[in-house]
């Protein structure tokens, strides 16, 4: 019994004192290679692209529907697919209200999918609307992450979703 005792200690002994740090620290290593340059961006979010306000005048009628076509290569298949993209018609200064929008007969309602979306203006009752002329519109695009991040923004509500995110400005997206 001694002989395990004194082997157990002698064996503590050998761990604790042969684990010691010796020496002095070596000298530093080479600095590696510079980086290449970021690129220069805006502050903001980079999950949420709110484009500045951009004014529609170029209405298509096809059938009893008047449409306009943007590219946007923000929307992207991630987007499409976990994402959000609201439209937001101006009804004055600093007064958005989120599509679809009813006016009487008249609806304004869009779709989006990867690379662009489109704004339909038609009539609920199957006639013709009057031409559209000239409307103004905000595009909010916004991350499966960034839906995530604020579960209890309302998306379609303009000023909760600026008041929930620090929006960067892109612009708006390229008729076709």
């Amino acid at each position: 019994m001694k002989r395990i005792a004194l082997l157990l200690i002698a064996g503590t002994l050998l761990t604790t004192t042969a684990c010691k740090k010796t020496g002095p620290q070596g000298p530093q290593g080479v600095p590696g290679q510079q980086g290449p340059a970021g690129q220069n961006g805006l502050d903001g979010n980079a999950n949420v692209i709110g484009t500045d306000a951009f004014t529609v005048t170029n209405w298509e009628l096809s059938g009893r529907t008047y449409s306009a076509t943007f590219t946007d290569a923000d929307i992207t298949p991630s987007i499409v697919d976990h994402g959000i993209v609201e439209i937001f018609k101006s009804y004055g200064i600093n007064e958005w209200t989120n599509l679809p929008d009813v006016s009487g007969v008249t609806n304004t309602v869009f779709n989006f999918y990867d690379n662009g979306f489109t704004i339909y203006v038609q009539n609920s009752d199957g006639t013709t609307p009057i031409y559209p002329g000239s409307q103004i519109f905000r595009v909010v695009i916004i991350s499966a992450s960034q839906k995530q991040a604020h579960p209890n923004t309302n998306w379609k509500d303009y000023k909760q979703a600026v008041t929930a995110l620090a929006t960067s400005t892109t612009s708006a997206g390229t008729a076709q």
